[in-house]
């Protein structure tokens, strides 16, 4: 379980996750109990790191690797196995911070417009004290304003927040508008205030974690981030203009 996966963790997580897979998992004990180390170790990682051990994770069990079961168990919901519809209007939404599929989304729903959302984007800018032209470029390039957007990876709605994100920022259904966009905004205001305003490290820690904006004192050097940082900032720069 954890080969595939191992490159993308740190080395703590590392070695929580080489025990769990070195495991003999024959047995329903130890299953669980890989089960469920991986799952506390992918709550506690950033969105970069969740999005390639989601992505990993199910080629795995693609593959045969993994039993489709074991992959539920560890996510918590039923992956997605029809091809991803991309909902960016030029190229693919950067997964959250390191693969092309994980903001590629599909959709139970019609994608919605910054227009129907308005009421909830004025509601969370004055709120949270974010820019409401942000919080839309935000929107735009992570789901098209899809309210009923969900990434190979699980993040949800029309700010593709993580469920472990999503919680942590008292959103208790991410699908619905409003909750999304409040929560997003949140965690745009957090970001903001961490670095001193400065929309560039917020939107790179929004999209990679601020472990790594820490971790490289910038924005990270992660191709799929650096393109999520200068299209939002393109959104929200012709907003104003």
């Amino acid at each position: 379980m954890g080969v595939t996966v191992l490159p993308y963790i740190d080395q703590t997580q590392t070695a929580r996750l080489q025990e769990a897979a070195s495991a003999n998992i024959q047995t329903p004990k130890n299953t669980d109990e890989a089960v469920t180390t991986f799952k506390e170790c992918l709550a506690s990682a950033e969105r970069s790191v969740q999005a390639m051990a989601v992505d990993a994770l199910l080629a795995a069990s693609n593959s045969g690797a993994v039993s489709l079961d074991t992959v539920q168990q560890i996510l918590g919901f039923t992956p997605q196995t029809d091809a991803p519809v991309d909902t960016s209007p030029v190229t693919d939404t950067p997964a959250i911070s390191s693969s092309s599929a994980t903001n590629s989304t599909t959709s139970s729903g019609s994608v919605s417009s910054p227009e129907n959302l308005e009421e909830y984007f004025k509601e969370a800018s004055e709120t949270y004290g974010v820019d409401i032209n942000l919080l839309k470029a935000i929107a735009k390039q992570e789901s098209n304003f899809n309210p009923s957007a969900t990434s190979s990876a699980g993040a949800m709605g029309v700010m593709q927040l993580m469920p472990s994100t999503a919680k942590g920022l008292g959103v208790t259904n991410a699908y619905d508008a409003q909750q999304n966009i409040m929560g997003g905004a949140k965690l745009m205001a957090q970001n903001l205030k961490k670095y001193n305003g400065d929309v560039s490290l917020a939107l790179a820690a929004y999209n990679a974690g601020g472990g790594n904006v820490d971790k490289y004192g910038g924005i990270p050097p992660f191709k799929e981030t650096q393109n999520y940082v200068k299209k939002v900032l393109g959104y929200y720069q012709n907003s104003n203009a």
